[in-house]
């Protein structure tokens, strides 16, 4: 069952997932997106919102001279859930992070204590924008083809879709969009449904050939990284098409057990490569030979090119209305 389970994930296409460099190295990479330049202090004040899709509710975040002053942050995990990262392993607890910002649309974060990495935005005028097709680009894709699903009907996205009058931004309305991420030091991240209570010892070496089987019967090449943190060595396996990055695992040795995890901000990216290797795969496809799938990655693209990672007030209260 277990190596069954990693032939699967192994054809499964993480379509949202960053591409980059890598190889066979130890686990402290650094790899950017783009400029190594150590990023300019400026001076920033300014309130920023995230608007959650599910929920639509918006968190701020209130910079204020490069800070967010009187507000801590954390990631909360629980007893099921596990943060590693180079320096400690963390559960059941909140986990202090952090931001700044480096100057209007640079900003720095932290998800965990000695990890990070920087965004960099392109600020956006959307007034008079349609608010669903700004907000949920990709379901627009998908409900415009195939209409809303039953199992979506009651849900933000759905209920928004189908409200009988289109709600448009209001003047001065903005959003930020991330255009590339400079990668620090990454975290892995599992939880006890990832634990396969297999033996690490027995079962890897079968595990990572049926891994490799796969990648080659796919017509796909593929990276490894290798690491200990905290006594756990972990493999960070990526797959990559003729396009790019497809699917990515970390398998994890905790504790003689073997674990599937997550890892975060390994690579850094730019946008506009990520939306250039979406735009190829797509345009290889043949749209009647595989509809669902087609219009799934028509959507990464929209998502891609109209998604924005946060929005100034105006356009977040306009948000909460649909």
């Amino acid at each position: 069952m277990l190596k069954n389970k990693f032939v699967v994930l192994a054809m499964l296409p993480l379509m949202l997932s960053a591409c980059g460099g890598g190889g066979d190295s130890s686990g402290n990479n650094s790899s950017t997106g783009g400029s190594t330049t150590a990023p300019i202090q400026e001076k920033v004040t300014v309130d920023l919102y995230n608007v959650d899709q599910e929920t639509l509710l918006a968190r701020k975040y209130s910079y204020v001279d490069n800070v967010i002053k009187g507000t801590t942050y954390y990631t909360p995990l629980s007893e099921n859930e596990f943060l590693l990262t180079g320096d400690q392993l963390f559960t059941d607890t909140w986990v202090y992070s952090d931001t700044k910002a480096i100057n209007a649309l640079k900003f720095y974060f932290s998800d965990a204590p000695k990890t990070g990495y920087y965004h960099t935005y392109k600020k956006i005028d959307i007034s008079g924008e349609n608010v669903f097709d700004r907000f949920y680009p990709d379901y627009k894709v998908i409900f415009d083809k195939f209409e809303v699903s039953p199992e979506l009907e009651n849900t933000r996205m759905g209920q928004a879709y189908n409200r009988s009058t289109p709600l448009y931004f209001p003047q001065n309305s903005f959003c930020y969009q991330i255009q590339e991420e400079i990668v620090g030091k990454p975290y892995i991240t599992f939880s006890k449904e990832d634990m396969t209570g297999e033996d690490y010892a027995e079962v890897f070496s079968g595990v990572e050939n049926n891994f490799k089987n796969a990648v080659k019967e796919m017509g796909n090449t593929y990276k490894v990284n290798t690491g200990k943190w905290k006594g756990h060595s972990w493999r960070y396996y990526r797959e990559y098409d003729s396009y790019g990055l497809v699917f990515d695992i970390v398998v994890i040795n905790y504790n003689g057990q073997l674990v599937f995890g997550r890892m975060h901000n390994f690579e850094g990216y730019l946008q506009k490569d990520l939306i250039n290797q979406h735009t190829q795969r797509l345009n290889a496809m043949e749209p009647n030979a595989f509809v669902y799938g087609y219009y799934v990655q028509k959507a990464v693209i929209a998502n891609l090119t109209k998604g924005c990672a946060w929005f100034n007030d105006i356009a977040a209260e306009t948000i909460k209305k649909l």
